[in-house]
């Protein structure tokens, strides 16, 4: 026997909640991801929280260049490797 429930058409959404700011926003408030669907964040807490991932990598990786100035140095002297990547990264990342 066929689903009953399957025939019935659903209003189309036109809103959705945001965890990070609680709020009830617009769809076009949210970005879209690759299938289709909104993001998890609306636009403002994505970019808010983009920043902030970045601003904690920039900090580890400032971080680890004070606690080993050497070994950075001799990183950056090193001749950069065809493709364009740094010659101190290698393996399957690296195109070779």
């Amino acid at each position: 026997m066929r689903d009953e429930r399957s025939n019935s058409a659903r209003p189309a959404r036109t809103h959705k909640h945001c965890p990070a700011c609680g709020q009830s926003r617009s769809l076009c408030d949210f970005y879209t991801a690759v299938e289709g669907s909104p993001s998890g964040y609306c636009k403002d807490c994505q970019r808010a929280l983009s920043r902030l991932t970045s601003r904690r990598r920039q900090a580890a990786m400032r971080l680890l260049i004070a606690a080993h100035p050497e070994e950075w140095a001799g990183l950056l002297g090193q001749p950069r490797r065809g493709g364009g990547w740094p010659g101190w990264l290698s393996g399957p990342l690296a195109g070779h």
